[in-house]
């Protein structure tokens, strides 16, 4: 045997082998990294989901603070609201919390917020009722900034969408608190006597001031957003409802000026009139912010289901493609097994002479 041939023999089973093993390790690797990328997809796609748990959360309860604050604006002005707008919205906070309230670590808030509720008054002393509605009010955003917060809404990873909750979720509600709080010092300030009414207008500037420092945060929170956002519907779908927003609330500040100069008094119709306006269009305001979070949440676990069918389509090609030389070797070893070999053929038996040919030729001389 020459050198060449031994040398040729004994690589045969070294690249065998290699053949073998080689697939077996590549098909490990894909397995551990489908195993990272699944794994990554389903933590984000659960991170996302529970952020639209805290945005179904707070879109009940944006419905109970438009209702709660109109009760409180018709207490102090003597002229109650009907309870129906009320309780249909405590009992669309019920619904929700009963399905969300222990995830998002809610539940004790919301029976606070629905115990103070149920003890509110219908009327009565204008500075009590205000306080009272007030501290409702405060339970209120404590409520929503702990579901903003369990959900984790606050810590979004998207620029547009983060913009999008501290708007819906902080500035927009406080934005509404302070207005109401607002309107509800102007209209309670005529039946007050000069010492209240000099401390109350000091309550008014304030209030004046919180509502406009919130419609100013809101206002970047939206403007950031549409800047950082991939889509081109979140300008056309906001923007107009932030400009009506503006508008209402630039309508109100100034209805203290009289007040303040000392030549006018509270008109509590044109009062009235721009307190529902703003209720309006902040509620309008409210419904497409929270729809546009959930959209662009909705999207984003709609990428992550997409990422694991791709990473589940590359294992699968994969291993079959790490199976198929052994798949291979196997029906070749198969086909090998059932055709017969040469050596298993039995030879030809030698044809004997006939007698008389032999006899003949052995009688020649």
């Amino acid at each position: 045997m020459t050198v060449r041939a031994h040398q040729r023999q004994r690589g045969r089973p070294i690249g065998a082998l290699a053949r073998q093993v080689v697939p077996i390790l590549l098909a490990v690797s894909v397995m551990a990294l489908f195993t990272m990328v699944w794994q990554s997809a389903d933590e984000q796609s659960d991170f996302a989901a529970l952020e639209r748990d805290g945005v179904r959360y707070i879109q009940a309860l944006g419905p109970l603070e438009i209702a709660l604050t109109n009760a409180g604006s018709g207490a102090v002005a003597g002229t109650p609201a009907a309870p129906d707008a009320m309780n249909r919205a405590v009992d669309a906070v019920n619904a929700v919390d009963r399905e969300l309230g222990e995830r998002l670590g809610a539940r004790d808030r919301w029976a606070g917020l629905r115990a103070k509720i149920e003890t509110l008054p219908a009327d009565g002393d204008a500075a009590k009722t205000i306080a009272a509605y007030g501290t409702a009010s405060d339970l209120l955003l404590a409520l929503m900034d702990k579901v903003r917060n369990s959900s984790k809404l606050v810590r979004d990873p998207d620029a547009d969408l983060y913009y999008l909750g501290d708007g819906a979720a902080q500035e927009l509600p406080e934005s509404i608190v302070a207005a109401t709080r607002y309107t509800n010092l102007l209209t309670s300030l005529p039946g007050l006597s000069a010492a209240d009414r000099a401390a109350t207008l000091i309550d008014i500037n304030t209030a004046a001031s919180t509502l406009a420092g919130n419609a100013r945060d809101l206002s970047d929170d939206v403007r950031l957003a549409v800047e950082g956002t991939g889509s081109e519907n979140l300008g056309s779908a906001l923007l107009s409802r932030l400009d009506r927003f503006n508008r209402s609330v630039d309508n109100l500040l100034p209805l203290v000026e009289p007040l303040k100069t000392g030549r006018g008094i509270v008109d509590a119709e044109q009062v009235s009139r721009g307190r529902d306006e703003m209720q309006a269009a902040a509620s309008e305001l409210s419904t497409a912010l929270l729809e546009q979070i959930d959209i662009g949440l909705r999207d984003r676990i709609d990428s992550y289901d997409r990422r694991q069918l791709l990473a589940a389509g590359i294992l699968v090609i994969s291993v079959i493609l790490a199976c198929l030389p052994a798949g291979l070797l196997l029906v070749a070893r198969v086909r090998g097994d059932r055709t017969p070999r040469m050596n298993d053929i039995p030879a030809p038996s030698p044809v004997s002479e006939p007698e008389d040919a032999m006899r003949r030729r052995i009688s020649v001389p």
